[in-house]
């Protein structure tokens, strides 16, 4: 029988943290399309003369490395515990806002001074005719992306995360998996706030003037190789956590005052709300990315639509010592388990 796009998936299970890489069954499913399984290892054929007008005898593999991105267009609050989880800050205990409502806040905020504790998952995917899993899978970058359509057109929030595993294995998948819950994420239902410091985040609302945006997270998470009796990695690292957030928007006075911000090289702390539907009769399902730092690029009258001109502009996040923050990440939605 031929295999089947429709008949593709791909489901996921949190490892334990003491035990990064021990695969494990798959406990959740992911709404997303099949990515494609690129290879986890790469042949090197040295070149060697033998006497013959033929330029290798030999093919010599030596490490193994999973190297993909999840890609999910129709972005959805349920996906992302699991994604900041393994890429941002992990070993998170989710917390219930409203007492019996299941909206679970999630504190993703990572320490800059100590570890994070990243979990991992194992990953299975394929299709009705071949399933792989690759574990010990964690989350290098973390794109958060939307657009505000136009004339009732649709406004989803895209999200795209970069990760690294050990090694492809053939398997099969786990069963009995449940079609996941998706409340999707609305760019419309976006809102941008700029504040002058993180004492008062989120103060103020700049209403009527997000047109898009693309927060890009590197998580500072990598694969460590060391001499060992196995071809793919032992144990990460965590290093630098860097963030860019491009915004789109109106053109107005608002966005002038951005301009002159850069210009001054002026500490901006800006939050990113992405609200969804309201979870029981609890807190809505969200995500609040609260970034500081100076914008690196304005461009005013980027673009125009329907006579509107449209200003672009580039928040490059940086330390801030009043501060003592750079970035916090916040998820409520309605589940407490990865």
């Amino acid at each position: 029988m031929a295999a089947e796009r429709a008949l593709s998936k791909i489901q996921y299970g949190k490892e334990t943290i003491s035990t990064h890489g021990t695969a494990v069954a798959a406990t959740k499913m992911i709404a997303m399309g099949a990515i494609p399984i690129k290879p986890d290892r790469k042949p090197v054929y040295p070149p060697v003369n033998l006497g013959v007008r033929a330029r290798t005898a030999y093919e010599v593999i030596y490490n193994y490395l999973v190297s993909n991105t999840l890609s999910i267009p129709y972005g959805y609050f349920q996906i992302l515990p699991m994604i900041f989880s393994c890429g941002l800050k992990g070993n998170v205990t989710a917390s219930e806002v409203t007492p019996s409502q299941a909206d679970y806040l999630w504190a993703h905020t990572p320490l800059l001074t100590g570890d994070n504790t990243p979990d991992s998952v194992t990953l299975e995917y394929g299709d009705d005719t071949q399933a792989f899993e690759a574990e010990y899978v964690m989350f290098e970058k973390i794109k958060i992306s939307g657009q505000v359509a136009q004339e009732a057109g649709e406004s989803p929030v895209a999200i795209e995360a970069d990760f690294f595993g050990r090694q492809h294995t053939a398997t099969t998948f786990t069963g009995a998996l449940s079609i996941p819950v998706c409340e999707p994420m609305n760019a419309k239902l976006a809102r941008f706030y700029l504040d002058t410091a993180w004492s008062g985040i989120g103060g103020t609302e700049k209403a009527n003037i997000l047109r898009g945006f693309d927060i890009e997270i590197l998580t500072g998470l990598h694969p460590k190789f060391t001499g060992s009796g196995n071809p793919y990695f032992s144990v990460h690292g965590q290093s630098f956590i860097d963030v860019m957030a491009a915004f789109t928007l109106e053109g107005s006075s608002v966005a002038d005052a951005i301009w002159d911000a850069m210009n001054a090289k002026t500490f901006q702390a800006v939050r990113l709300a992405i609200n969804g539907a309201q979870i029981g009769s609890g807190t809505t399902h969200n995500l609040t990315l609260d970034i500081g730092g100076t914008w690196e690029e304005v461009i005013p009258l980027a673009s125009e639509d329907r006579g509107n001109n449209i200003h672009t502009a580039m928040l490059h996040a940086r330390y801030d010592g009043t501060g003592a923050k750079e970035l916090q990440a916040n998820i409520t939605t309605s589940i407490n388990a990865m």
